[in-house]
C-alpha cells in the first residue's frame, strides 16, 4: 500500500496534481480530501463524482451522497450509474414510481443496464421482469449479469428446468465464467445429485481459483452431506485466499453454524466474532449467535446479543448497507443476488436454524446467502 501511495504522490508531481484520476486513494478522510480535488481539476470527471457519493453512501452520509451525485449529473449530463445510485436511494424511501424513471433514465443511458431488471423482480411484477431480461440479452447476448440474474429469478420461482437453461446458455457465451457453474452447481444440488454439483464445483474453481463464494458453496454442500472434513478444509481455503472481505465474513458465519450443530461451541462462538469483526452488520450472524445462546440456556447472554446488535446499528446515521448490496451489481459485481430479490423478507424473518442454514448455501448466485 505504501508502494501504491508513493506511485500516485510522483503521478501527482508530474502532472502537477491537474489529472483528476492520480488522485483517487487513501483513508476515509483522505479519500474525500481526494475526490475533492479531482472533482477541482475536472468538474466533468464523473468517476469521481459517484466514487466520491459512494464513500459517503458507506459512510451513512444519504444526503451528502445525494448532493454529490446531484453534481455528477449537472456537470457531466446523463450517466448511468449516476442515474442508478440516485434510483436505488428512491428504492430504499419506497419512492418506487420515481425509482422507475431513474432507473428508465439509465436504461437510456445504456439499455444493457440490469439494475432495471432488479427492481422489477424485486418487486414480484413476473411477467415486466422477464420482459426486461429478455430486452437485456437481446441487447447483449453474453451479458453475464442478465444470464445470471434471470436463472436466479426463475429458480426462485420453482421453474427449474428454465433455470438450468439460462444459465446453461450463460455459461456457453461466458465459458470463463465461476458464477454461472457456481449457481448451475447449487442448483444441481438441489435437484439432482451431489455428484453433478461436485463436478459443477470443481471445474467452477478452476476457472478462478480465488472466487471465494464458490468454495464456501462447495464448503456448504459437503457439510449438509455430513462431509466434515471436506466442508472444513473447503472454508479454510476461501478464508486463505482473502480473510478479510465479506465473503471472509460469511465464510466464518458459515462455518460457525457448522461448529455449533456439531456441539463445538466455543470454536462457534470464535468465529461469529471473527465474522462480526469483519462485518458488524450482518442481522443473520448477530441472530444466529443468539440463537445458539439461547439454546445453551443462556437467555440474557442472548438478549446482550441482540441488543449489541441493535445499539451499534443505531450508531449509524443512515443505514446504506441495504443500497451497497445493489451497488454491488451495479459497480459491476455480482454479490449480493439473493439479498436483492428478497431484502425486506429477509430482514423481517427470523434467525432460524433454517435461517442459519441458508446464509451457508450460497443460494444460486455468488453470494452464499441462500
Amino acid at each position: 500500500m505504501n508502494e501504491a501511495r508513493a506511485v500516485y504522490e510522483k503521478g501527482c508531481q508530474a502532472t502537477q496534481g491537474e489529472n483528476s484520476y492520480i488522485w483517487q486513494v487513501g483513508n476515509t478522510r483522505r479519500a474525500r480530501e481526494l475526490f475533492d480535488a479531482a472533482t477541482v481539476a475536472d468538474k466533468r470527471h464523473i468517476a469521481a463524482w459517484h466514487g466520491w457519493a459512494v464513500l459517503e453512501m458507506k459512510q451513512g452520509n444519504i444526503k451528502k451522497a445525494r448532493n454529490l451525485l446531484g453534481k455528477g449529473l449537472k456537470f457531466c449530463g446523463g450517466n448511468e450509474y449516476i442515474y442508478q445510485t440516485l434510483a436505488l436511494l428512491e428504492v430504499r424511501a419506497k419512492r418506487y414510481e420515481q425509482a422507475r424513471y431513474l432507473f428508465r433514465q439509465a436504461t437510456k443511458c445504456n439499455p444493457r443496464s440490469c439494475a432495471s431488471w432488479l427492481l422489477e423482480a424485486q418487486q414480484e411484477n413476473n411477467r415486466a421482469a422477464r420482459r426486461l431480461f429478455e430486452k437485456a440479452v437481446q441487447a447483449s447476448p453474453k451479458n453475464r449479469f442478465a444470464w445470471h440474474v434471470w436463472g436466479v429469478f426463475e429458480a426462485n420461482l420453482g421453474n427449474v428446468e428454465l433455470a438450468r437453461k439460462l444459465l446453461k446458455v450463460g455459461h456457453a457465451v461466458n465459458p470463463r465464467d465461476p458464477v454461472l457453474l457456481q449457481s448451475l452447481a447449487l442448483l444441481e444440488y438441489r435437484y439432482s445429485t451431489a455428484n453433478l454439483a461436485r463436478v459443477l464445483f470443481r471445474r467452477a474453481s478452476e476457472l478462478d481459483p480465488r472466487h471465494q463464494p464458490v468454495w464456501i458453496a462447495w464448503g456448504w454442500m459437503e457439510w449438509k452431506e455430513g462431509n466434515l472434513s471436506t466442508a472444513r478444509e473447503l472454508y479454510q481455503k476461501a478464508l486463505s485466499i482473502d480473510s478479510t472481505t465479506e465473503s471472509a465474513a460469511r465464510c466464518l458465519q458459515a462455518w460457525g453454524v457448522l461448529e455449533q450443530r456439531v456441539g463445538n461451541l466455543s470454536a462457534a462462538r470464535r468465529l461469529f466474532r471473527s465474522s462480526l469483526n469483519i462485518n458488524s452488520q450482518s442481522y443473520v450472524t448477530w441472530m444466529t449467535w443468539a440463537s445458539l445462546e439461547e439454546d445453551q440456556g443462556n437467555s440474557v447472554r442472548a438478549e446482550e446479543i441482540r441488543n449489541l446488535y441493535f445499539q451499534q446499528r443505531t450508531e449509524i446515521v443512515d443505514d446504506a448497507s441495504w443500497i451497497m448490496g445493489f451497488l454491488d451489481i451495479i459497480d459491476p459485481a455480482i454479490d449480493s443476488i439473493k439479498r436483492l430479490l428478497n431484502i425486506e423478507k429477509s430482514k423481517d424473518s427470523s434467525a432460524s436454524d433454517d435461517r442459519g442454514e441458508n446464509e451457508q448455501s450460497g443460494g444460486y448466485s455468488s453470494d452464499p446467502q441462500w
